[in-house]
Order: C-alpha cells, then sequence, then structure tokens
C-alpha cells in the first residue's frame, strides 16, 4: 500500500477529475445510469493522495453532486435515500483511512527520526579538514525506512598520521547497528596505539570475534557467519604516501587529473572475524599521493551496483563527470553516477568516503582537525 500511496500522492487532479467525470456521467447518460461510483471513489483517492482537509473538501463536494443527482433522476424518495446513504458510508470509510494514514505517517516519523539519531550515534560526522587533508563521507542505505545499516567509516588522526577505516558488516539494516557500533569503537580505540595497520587490523578482528561470541546475535545472523570486510588507510604526517590494507575489502581509487584510476591492494587478508583462518596471508601495500589528488574508497554496495543488463558498476570508466580536488563534488558525482547506472534501485547499503590532499609536503602538528 505505501508504493500505491506514494504514486497516488503525485496525482492530486485526479479526484476533482472523477468528481467532473461523474457529473458529466449523469448529464450524457440516461436517467437510470448513475455516476456515484465515481464519486465514492473521488473520495479514496483523495484520502490516499492528499491531506485530511483536502478529503473532506472531496467528500462534501461530493456528497452535494450525490444528493442533487439522485432526487433529480425521479427514481423515487426511497431509492434516492439509498444512493445518498451509499455515498455517506463511502464518504465515511474515506475520511477514516485519511484518519489512519494520517496516524500511520506521524509514526513512520517518529521511527526515521530515532534510526537517524542511531546513525548520527553510530557514525558521526567527520572534520572536513584535518591537517592537509580535505575529508568527505557519505552513507546511503539499502533500507530507505531504517536509514542506517551495516557500512561504515571511520577517522583518526594518530602519532603515525591520519587512520581511515572502510568497512562493510554481513548483514542490513538495524541487525547490523551493533557490529558496526563495535568496529567503530575498536577503531578509535586502538588507531592512536597500534604501530602499524597489520597491529590495528588483528585488534579490530579479536574486536568483531570476541562480539560475535559474547554478545547474543550482534551482527543479526549465527556467530559463526559473522564477519567484516574492511579496508584500513594510513596517510603519513606529511600526506605525502598512502598505505594501504585490505581485508577482503574492494579497492580504493586515486582520482587525479579527470582520471580515476584502481590501487591494487595485493592479497587481501581475511575479513575481520575470520583473520586466524590464514593469519600469515596479505599485508599493506604503499602509493604515493601526489598534491591535488583524491583518495576514493567505497563500498561494494558501488561495486556489485547493477544495471538493467545485470553489468556491475565500474568508478574507473562509469563515473562521469570525474570532478577533481573537491571530494564532497567527487562523492556526489558519484552516487549520481551509480543512480542512473542502476536507474535508482538499489539493494545493499553504500558507503563512500573520500580523501583529498591539499598542502605541500609539510608535517602538519596534531590538534588541526576542522568541523
Amino acid at each position: 500500500m505505501d508504493q500505491g500511496h506514494s504514486r497516488l500522492q503525485q496525482y492530486p487532479w485526479l479526484p476533482p477529475v472523477l468528481l467532473v467525470g461523474s457529473v458529466g456521467l449523469e448529464l450524457v447518460t440516461p436517467k437510470i445510469v448513475s455516476g456515484a461510483a465515481l464519486i465514492a471513489v473521488a473520495g479514496m483517492a483523495a484520502a490516499i493522495s492528499g491531506t485530511f482537509r483536502y478529503t473532506v473538501m472531496i467528500v462534501g463536494v461530493g456528497l452535494v453532486l450525490t444528493g442533487i443527482s439522485a432526487f433529480e433522476a425521479h427514481h423515487g424518495y426511497a431509492s434516492a435515500a439509498v444512493q445518498v446513504a451509499e455515498i455517506v458510508i463511502a464518504s465515511a470509510l474515506a475520511l477514516a483511512v485519511r484518519r489512519m494514514l494520517d496516524s500511520q505517517s506521524a509514526k513512520f516519523s517518529v521511527v526515521r527520526s530515532t534510526a537517524e539519531q542511531l546513525q548520527r550515534a553510530v557514525l558521526p560526522p567527520l572534520p572536513k579538514i584535518i591537517g592537509p587533508m580535505t575529508v568527505a563521507c557519505r552513507y546511503e542505505a539499502a533500507n530507505t525506512v531504517a536509514r542506517i545499516g551495516g557500512d561504515l567509516y571511520a577517522v583518526a588522526e594518530t602519532p603515525f598520521g591520519l587512520r581511515l577505516l572502510i568497512a562493510d558488516v554481513r548483514g542490513k539494516g538495524l541487525g547490523a547497528v551493533s557490529a558496526v557500533s563495535v568496529i567503530v569503537g575498536a577503531f578509535h580505540e586502538r588507531a592512536e596505539s597500534e604501530a602499524d595497520l597489520e597491529g590495528l587490523a588483528e585488534r579490530l578482528d579479536r574486536a568483531v570475534a570476541r562480539a560475535a561470541e559474547q554478545y547474543a546475535d550482534p551482527f543479526g545472523i549465527d556467530a559463526a557467519e559473522a564477519f567484516a570486510t574492511a579496508l584500513l588507510i594510513e596517510i603519513d604526517r606529511r600526506g605525502a604516501t598512502l598505505r594501504l590494507l585490505s581485508c577482503g575489502h574492494p579497492a580504493p581509487y586515486l582520482v587525479q587529473d579527470g582520471e580515476v584510476r584502481e590501487l591494487d591492494t595485493g592479497q587481501a587478508t581475511p575479513p575481520l572475524g575470520m583473520r586466524n583462518l590464514a593469519p600469515s596471508i596479505g599485508g599493506p601495500r604503499s602509493y604515493d599521493f601526489p598534491t591535488g589528488a583524491t583518495l576514493l574508497c567505497v563500498t561494494d554496495g558501488v561495486t556489485e551496483a547493477r544495471n538493467a543488463a545485470g553489468t556491475f558498476f565500474d568508478p574507473v570508466s562509469d563515473l562521469k563527470p570525474v570532478p577533481d580536488g573537491d571530494p564532497e563534488q567527487l562523492i556526489g558525482a558519484l552516487f549520481s553516477s551509480v543512480g542512473r547506472w542502476t536507474k535508482k534501485k538499489r539493494s545493499d547499503d553504500m558507503a563512500v568516503l573520500a580523501v583529498a590532499r591539499d598542502a605541500a609536503d609539510e608535517a602538519v602538528p596534531r590538534g588541526q582537525a576542522t568541523a
């Protein structure tokens, strides 16, 4: 009913057209034919497509038209009274439906507001400027009602440089929120103390495994299947070098001079929560981070978005246009490109984190993050 409701809301002119149609039907057809059915439909259409006041107006006009046509049709008082009674009942039902929809809408607004507050608590807004870096992020859940799911990102300014995390918890919707909070909390706790990305990944892996074992259904799934893919990034204090460690996560992209290049993360380590299966596999990769370039990190909601032909979206070839230097514009262009590619029909959460290098090779003191 929600889809039908939203569609009818696009046609507020429909109830008046139905009322006019009922009058026309009365005028051009024999008296035995009645337009009462169109009047009843007009009231229900108004209830679904408009406000309560609008519904009352349509219902009132319909009752007046019904009374006039019923008593001028010369069917007799009893027959006219029956026809009017039928429209009165239909009108009352339309008003009751409108009241029910208003009540549901109010409850839905409370649920949506709660979900938005929960998302801000789990994924608070990131600083826009950290040292020589400009940071931007955007998240859209596949569940447009809950507006929250299993994708996450985090940024921490540390003695080792700027550290970033983007991850994707197995599962969607509110069931994945507790796992998201576990990973984000572990990242902020350990990002400043672990000397390298391998140690940080190990700490996050332990946090995920511990949550799956100790807490009741923290991922919304069986504990044995609980894991999260993740990409850990470290940018040195001068902002000149990137270090990447993929835990089964899609590779990031380097955007510069209007071109998008995928960065090879090498052999990925197992996802968080499953690193004990192959503890010696994979390792970090290093890249130069040129001035004016932007690092674009995504979840599989981007790379696994499909068009009507079933072809996956590829940011290297399908991201158009490709803005330079402004991570906010780059993220906006990416979401627009994915929306066009999928015709806005996505089935997965989508999170994007972008970092642009603005300054020259000068070490920047800590604490220069700007909201």
